[in-house]
């Protein structure tokens, strides 16, 4: 976040060295994010599926295996 809020910032788009220096780690940075973010919502997604699990109905508890195999 702070890299993209800085390539926006006119003072380093009238920098074009620090401009360029900032798009290259953002570019091998935001692959970092993506999967970071998607390791978040399974984390998310295994927690959910866990509480579904205690429910009392067999059929939810059925979907919360299952979501739970997917998330794990």
């Amino acid at each position: 976040e702070e890299v993209q809020a800085l390539l926006s910032d006119p003072s380093v788009i009238t920098d074009q060295n620090r401009f360029r220096a900032l798009s290259k780690e953002y570019s091998e940075l935001e692959e970092i994010v993506k999967t970071f973010l998607a390791y978040q919502q399974a984390q998310d997604d295994v927690a959910t599926a866990e509480e579904m699990l205690k429910d009392s109905d067999p059929d939810m508890r059925e979907i919360a295996q299952e979501e739970y195999k997917e998330a794990k």
